[in-house]
Parts: structure tokens; sequence; C-alpha cells
């Protein structure tokens, strides 16, 4: 019997882990004020506050280059009511405000109850969870098992599982316990994590991207799953532009005028409407909508491939099916970018390695993803389609970034 218990113990251990966390996501903590979640990600604002760069020296002696490598802001420029350009005193004062670079949100409570208002902000952090089949995460592996396996497949998975588990019973009650640890040992999470590191594929971004990190990213786009998807009358594409600033991969993001009707002052990517008359393809659609927003060509701009998202869950966020189109633009150091102001306030980098951390992620069930930890917070149809990125691509590797 002592050979038995021996044998459990780990199941056990795993139960009662398993019994802890969810009596740490009981109601009582589920149900606590929205604001309070949302105030971790602003409670270290002060520490970034002069980690991005806007072209201009630092007013801070204890700030360093190095921790500004990555992050870069290039802001649209205003004309005044009498169409001319403002004066450069202004605009110098105005430059000097906006060193900070948490600027663009004037009042934090005030910022922080618009988005509340239309995505009710609670739950908590990605939750930690057993190792599962494909993913620790059990809603990614359900979701992965259900679109990479037919039903028969998953059938015969399940017939075989039921069979091995039946002949483990048999083997306890004849207590031959040798021939049942043989049965077993593979099921431990030691073996299963030494398996699925035999099988990693390494992802270098040491360096910023390369040739070879891009081809593998080509290529990890173009084996993703293509899910049968409903056919929509409203079309929209969207750029997720990669790019090197200072020699560190990041994602640029635009963020919308405050003059715009729809979705005024919110982070997005450029993109927008499919042009029946004018656009062929969903990938002219885009890099037509980069150049009017943020003035990048389609000349400066290497398609990579097609993010595959759910059309249906995308449809549930915005009303349209959206293509997220993945293209590289290049070293950013090389050229300057130039916003239209009518349609962009700014734009921003955000360094890739900051996604892959899990800390930095908010989630709550039915609701697309919150990502805090840039200069603004990155929610709704933006901040799914990155959480898709990260989930679907980056982490079918091991992502290796330069150390500080």
């Amino acid at each position: 019997m002592n050979k038995i218990r021996t044998a459990i113990a780990p199941c056990y251990r795993r139960f009662a882990r398993s019994s802890a966390a969810v009596a740490s996501n009981a109601p009582s903590s589920i149900k606590r004020d929205s604001k309070i979640i949302v105030a971790r990600s602003f409670a270290t604002r002060d520490n970034d506050d002069n980690n991005y760069d806007y072209g201009e020296p630092s007013s801070s002696s204890n700030s360093t280059a190095d921790e500004k490598r990555g992050r870069r802001v290039w802001r649209a420029i205003q004309d005044t009511d009498d169409g001319e350009p403002s004066s450069s005193s202004n605009s110098t004062a105005d430059a000097k405000r906006g060193r900070r670079v948490w600027r663009a949100i004037q009042d934090t409570d005030e910022s922080l109850s618009r988005i509340c208002e239309q995505q009710e902000r609670e739950g908590g952090r990605m939750k930690q969870s057993q190792l599962g089949v494909l993913r620790e995460d059990p809603h990614e592996d359900m979701r992965l098992l259900m679109e990479n396996f037919t039903v028969s497949s998953l059938a015969s998975a399940v017939r075989d599982r039921e069979d091995t588990l039946q002949h483990c019973a048999t083997l306890l009650s004849q207590n031959r316990i040798a021939e049942l640890t043989k049965i077993l040992n593979p099921y431990e999470r030691q073996f299963i994590l030494s398996r699925r590191r035999s099988k990693e594929k390494i992802l270098d971004f040491r360096g910023g991207f390369n040739n070879q990190n891009i081809e593998l990213l080509r290529k990890g786009l173009n084996r993703m799953p293509r899910t049968v998807s409903t056919a929509y009358s409203k079309r929209a594409g969207v750029v997720l532009p990669l790019c090197n600033v200072d020699g560190i991969p990041c994602i640029l993001f635009e963020k919308r005028s405050r003059r715009l009707r729809a979705h005024p002052d919110e982070v997005c990517l450029p993109g927008g409407m499919v042009s029946e008359g004018d656009d062929k393809t969903i990938i002219q659609t885009c890099l037509r909508e980069m150049d009017e927003e943020i003035g990048v060509g389609s000349e400066s701009a290497t398609v990579l491939g097609v993010l595959r998202c759910n059309w249906g869950e995308v449809h549930h966020l915005v009303g349209v099916a959206v293509t997220p189109v993945v293209c590289y633009l290049g070293d950013l150091d090389k050229f300057q970018l130039h916003p239209n102001p009518d349609e962009c306030a700014e734009c921003f980098t955000v360094p890739l390695e900051l996604f892959l951390d899990r800390d930095r992620w908010v989630h709550k069930q039915h609701y697309a993803p919150f990502f805090t930890g840039g200069p603004h917070i990155i929610w709704g149809l933006t901040g799914y389609i990155i959480h898709r990125l990260v989930i679907d691509l980056m982490e079918q590797y091991k992502v290796l970034f330069d150390t500080r």
C-alpha cells in the first residue's frame, strides 16, 4: 500500500494545487472594483515615464539610453485654426510636455472610466494551469484540439485514453505496481516537459529582426490552420507592422485622432475597410490604408502572411470581419514617420519582448485581452490580434531576446 500511495501522490498534489487555484478565484475576489485592477498597470508609471524617446534629450539625469531602446513615438503635426503651423515656441513647449510618454492619457481616472464603460475590466492575470495536451491553458488547449484535429481522430484518442485508464485500474487491483508505474511515468510533468523541449524550435530575436527569424515567422504564418468561416458582407484589413528600433524587435501602433467619430483616441493598427473599386485583395487594402494613415508605402513593407483569426470572434468584437496582415517594415531608425493628423494622433512602438510577459496582460472571460505594458492600454480588437499573434505564433517557438 505504501507503494501505491507513492505512485498516486503526485496526482493528489496536482489536485490540491488545482483546488487552491480555484479557491483563489472565488467570486468575492472576482467582483472587486475594476479600477483596482486597472491601477496595477499605472502604479509603476512614474518609473517608465522617460522610457520613450521623442527625439529630444532626456530631462532626467538618471535616464539611460539603454532604457529607451525600442521605444519611439511619432506625433502628428497639428495645424492652427488659421491653417498655419503652430509657432516654434509653442511647439517647443508642447514637446517638453510630451516628454512624458503618458501625456497622451491626460487624466488616468477619466481614461480608465471611458475604457471601462465600453468593456468591463475585471478578472485576473493569465492563470497558470496544468500542462494539458498541447497547451497549459485549458481554453487554448481545447481550441487547438478542435481546430487542428478531426472529430474521428479526437474520438479515437478518447477511446485509447479510456482503454489505458481501464488497464491501469486492472493493474492496480492486481497490485502490479511496477507495470503500472511504467505506463504512467510518461504522463509525469518532468517527462512531458522533456518531450516538449526536445521538439522546441528557437526563434532568435537577439539583435532584432533579421532574414532568418523573418523567414521562420513567414513559415509559421503559412502553417497556421485554415478554419472554415462564414462569408461576411463587411470586410476590413489591418497591418500588424513589425520593425526594428535601436536593434530591438518591435510592433508599431497608432493612436487614433480625437476628432474621429468612430473609436476616437484609441490605440489601433493601420488599416480600414475594403474598397471594392480600388482593392483587388485584402493585402492591397492594408497597404493602402497604412500609406494614408502613417505615410509608409507598399515599397517599404514586406508582407509575411495573414494571421488567421476566428472571424466569428472578430465580428463579435467590432461587427466587421477583419483580416490581420503581418508585414515587416525594416529599421525605423532610417526614416521618419509622418502621421496623418486627420486620422492619427501619434505612432509609437512597443518592444516585442513585452508582449510575451504574461504579467502585462489582463484577461476577463468573454472579453478581448488587455495589454498594460505600453504607453497606452491596448484592448479591444487590437488586443485580441496581438494576443493571437503571441499564443498562435510566438509561443510555438523558444524565443530569445537580448539580455539587458
